[in-house]
């Protein structure tokens, strides 16, 4: 009988192991200036994510009474994607509140698992702020695609749009449409991410010291190899010129274009692969 007993014993502690070696992780994705939790389907990223066992696991909506989660059953066991969805013309402390608000939601939902973080463009800028600012409980690394770090000269360009003379600045308010009305809802965001300089938001992001994550920095570079796009410098894309991250960040050249694209994902999976080793 105790023999028998050690035997079951062996053989219950064994599937313990077996079982438990399984490790899951959540991938939790943010999006950019005037994108939404659409960006990263219709992209094509979150189907190749599907292809390689990375399953949607439901989604985050940042609103004004707070985090409204609608999550997908099951999934307790599996690498999941959860999509979250920010006011993408609010000022960057507002968006990171929601991001890490996310985070925390994860961590409450998935005490075990490890979250990987990816945003693109300005959504890479948010979430390091956010991780920056409140931590980065059970976050394992952070990848960015074409995101401004450094800034990006086209917010003068934006804010120049806003700062005419009183009769002109009505005119423009009349008949500007939608990217003019647009350009106004953004006006804080478009000051916070001018490009870093002593005095601005970036450049206090910049130099405060980052979690001791891993970073991975997506950059585009164009047909003729220069890197970067029209909206951001690829110096900019590139976290290894943030000061308190510099080497810890790894780069890879992928795409033409500033937006997502389905190459986005096999880059992704690449990424999720490496952090399995």
């Amino acid at each position: 009988m105790n023999m028998l007993k050690k035997w079951v014993g062996l053989i219950l502690f064994s599937g313990a192991l077996f079982f438990g070696s399984a490790k899951a992780d959540v991938l939790l994705l943010v999006h950019g200036y005037q994108g939404n939790i659409f960006s990263w389907e219709q992209s094509g990223v979150v189907p190749v994510l599907q292809q390689f066992g990375w399953k949607r696991a439901g989604v985050l909506l940042g609103a004004p009474q707070g985090l409204i989660p609608i999550p997908l059953p099951g999934f307790q066991d599996e690498n999941k994607v959860i999509n979250l969805q920010v006011n993408s013309e609010a000022p960057l402390i507002i968006q990171s509140n929601v991001v890490t608000a996310a985070i925390r939601w994860i961590v409450d939902h998935y005490p075990s698992e490890k979250i990987i973080i990816a945003g693109h463009s300005l959504g890479g800028v948010v979430a390091r702020m956010a991780l920056v600012r409140n931590g980065a409980p059970n976050v394992k690394a952070l990848v960015t695609i074409a995101s401004p770090h450094l800034g990006t000269a086209l917010a003068y360009r934006g804010l120049d749009e806003l700062e005419d003379p009183l009769p002109i600045r009505m005119i423009k308010e009349w008949f500007g449409g939608e990217t003019y009305d647009m350009l106004q809802r953004s006006r804080g965001l478009l000051h916070d991410i001018v490009p870093a300089i002593p005095g601005r938001l970036l450049h206090w992001l910049n130099s405060r010291q980052h979690p001791n994550i891993k970073y991975y920095s997506v950059v585009r570079s164009n047909i003729a190899g220069v890197l970067g796009d029209p909206i951001v410098s690829g110096y900019s894309q590139d976290m290894k010129n943030v000061p308190p991250i510099g080497d810890r960040s790894t780069r890879l050249i992928q795409g033409f274009t500033h937006w997502l694209n389905v190459l986005d994902g096999y880059a992704l999976v690449n990424i999720l692969d490496q952090l399995d080793d």
